[in-house]
């Protein structure tokens, strides 16, 4: 009978040990994608942008301006590489609790804009795990940046 409950509890120790290491696992992975993905706009390479995207020829052209605009404002967006030092994985709750989305988001408030009369540049990189967490689930990234560079 003790056999049988210390072979449960190891039975339930690893079981959560997994559950553990593959969250730990899927979060690496994520912002492993994101790095790249910062890679990828730093020097303005939209082939190896396009495939860090799920899906990537349905919004082609709305992808490439996301990344022309990173891309030209990159240093007031991502001065010394800070965003790649910061990298949050969040867990979305308005998909529902069966639906394993993740995301990277970053407000990027203008500079010298004391009076905040621009609304902050909003990029968020959604993951859907079903897609692969090597791959970023939305195409349409950017939000607020009409004139955020003017």
């Amino acid at each position: 009978m003790k056999t049988i409950k210390y072979i449960s509890i190891l039975l339930i120790l690893f079981s959560f040990s997994c559950c553990v290491n593959q969250k730990k696992k899927d979060e690496e992975q994520i912002k492993e994608t994101v790095q790249k993905f910062w890679e990828k706009a730093k020097i303005n390479d939209f082939e190896g942008y396009k495939s860090l995207v799920a899906d990537p020829d349905v919004f082609s052209g709305v992808m490439q301006v996301d990344l022309n605009f990173i891309h030209k404002n990159y240093d007031k967006i991502n001065p010394n590489d800070i965003l790649l030092k910061n990298i949050k994985v969040k867990d979305t709750s308005i998909a529902g609790p069966n639906v394993h989305q993740k995301y990277v988001q970053y407000v990027i408030k203008k500079e010298n804009d004391t009076n905040y009369l621009k609304k902050p540049l909003l990029i968020t990189l959604l993951f859907y795990k079903p897609v692969g967490y090597d791959k970023i689930f939305n195409r349409k990234i950017l939000q607020n940046h009409i004139g955020w560079d003017k």
